[in-house]
């Protein structure tokens, strides 16, 4: 059977795995990213102190909501927590952080983080974003920040771990013995997981399915052309998906 590589932590790209509770056949889940809770003492400090200067929380997915509600329950800073607006960018996280007695605002079905940050311009140019994050700097949402000179604090939960030789060697043989026509790419830390955990694979002779925005553009400048942008929506990467399985 046709396989199309997907590699993402189910936290990351809730809204597909959600879509795909039963995952197809057609989809070869072979999950590269594994986090861990760790917290930096001194930023920890630094926004336990500042926490009521905020104005906003951004949640970059389901993952990070989930590493930031962890600290709040830890330290007891859920009443804080819930005088300020959390903005979100899917529903899976908005349901996630609802659970936790946390108001969410999305401002749209599949938002990207330029139509989030849009949003937040609109309603307001008053007031710091609080961004939780992990150790791995490729999200969007940052560096548009920065780019609009909105006052933001990246608050560090939670480091990646390192996937076991054991657990990378099952891994490689799956993918040997697959017949994969595409690899679906979420972010740019993918590209440099995909290349090094799977060496034998020629992305040159696959489909290639970016997320859009960065991942695209990194891949323009690596020389590869054909690259099908799903345009920062879950629901275009379902479709092309779908389309991929039925035309192989």
């Amino acid at each position: 059977m046709k396989q199309i590589l997907c590699t993402a932590h189910p936290d990351t790209i809730p809204e597909f795995f959600l879509a795909n509770s039963h995952l197809p056949d057609s989809i070869l889940h072979l999950p590269l990213e594994s986090y861990h809770y760790e917290v930096d003492e001194e930023m920890h400090n630094q926004v336990e102190r500042k926490l009521d200067h905020f104005a906003y929380v951004i949640h970059g997915s389901r993952l990070h909501a989930r590493y930031f509600m962890r600290w709040v329950l830890e330290y007891g800073q859920l009443d804080r927590v819930k005088q300020l607006v959390h903005l979100v960018m899917d529903e899976p996280t908005a349901t996630f952080l609802e659970e936790n007695n946390i108001p969410a605002i999305k401002p749209r079905d599949n938002a990207r983080p330029i139509d989030l940050i849009e949003f937040l311009l609109r309603i307001s140019h008053e007031g710091t974003v609080l961004y939780p994050s992990g150790e791995q700097k490729t999200d969007e949402i940052p560096g548009l920040l920065i780019e609009l000179e909105m006052p933001f604090v990246e608050f560090q939960l939670f480091s990646e771990e390192s996937l076991d030789r054991e657990k990378l060697d099952v891994y490689r043989s799956r993918v040997n013995n697959a017949d994969i026509v595409g690899i679906m790419f979420h972010n740019e830390s993918a590209i440099v997981r995909i290349k090094t955990a799977f060496p034998k694979i020629d992305l040159s002779a696959l489909t290639l399915i970016s997320i859009g925005g960065r991942v695209s553009r990194k891949f323009l400048q690596m020389g590869y052309k054909g690259v099908l942008d799903a345009k920062g929506t879950w629901n275009n990467v379902q479709e092309i998906v779908n389309r991929l399985v039925k035309s192989s």
